[in-house]
């Protein structure tokens, strides 16, 4: 086996080791419970919670700017949207660490609804049962 024959290998494997760890990495913060979500967003400004709301205009911009200033109250909410099912959102707060809550008038609205909620010092059942009554059916 020549030398460039053993480089290749070693690149290829050194590749495929740092694809695997950034597989598991990513897969490990997504796996995350809302909690920690929460904590860490709250604790840390190194890792933002939710994508840049000025990437966003209107109403969509206002969501993500909600998410990313209350992640502790977006992630205790259910998105009623059916992301869960098609992209495995676990909470309301996964719809705006990517680009779905950019496209979706429900997350959108559940978003605005629970910081006005909030807002008025309802504790967080009455905002999920709110929530719910307005959304569950739209899904």
């Amino acid at each position: 086996m020549g030398k460039g024959s053993r480089r290749g290998i070693v690149l290829t494997v050194g590749g495929l080791m740092m694809a695997v760890g950034l597989y598991f990495g990513v897969t490990a913060y997504q796996a995350r419970t809302a909690e920690e979500v929460a904590i860490g967003a709250a604790g840390s400004g190194d890792h933002p919670v939710t994508l840049d709301p000025a990437l966003f205009t209107g109403p969509v911009r206002d969501a993500y700017q909600i998410a990313r200033d209350n992640p502790a109250l977006i992630a205790q909410l259910h998105c009623y949207c059916g992301c869960d099912k098609e992209e495995g959102h676990k909470n309301l707060l996964d719809c705006y660490r990517d680009t779905h809550g950019s496209r979706c008038e429900i997350c959108v609205g559940e978003a605005i609804q629970a910081r006005r909620m909030f807002e008025q010092g309802a504790p967080i059942e009455q905002i999920r049962d709110a929530v719910r009554a307005r959304y569950s059916h739209q899904g």
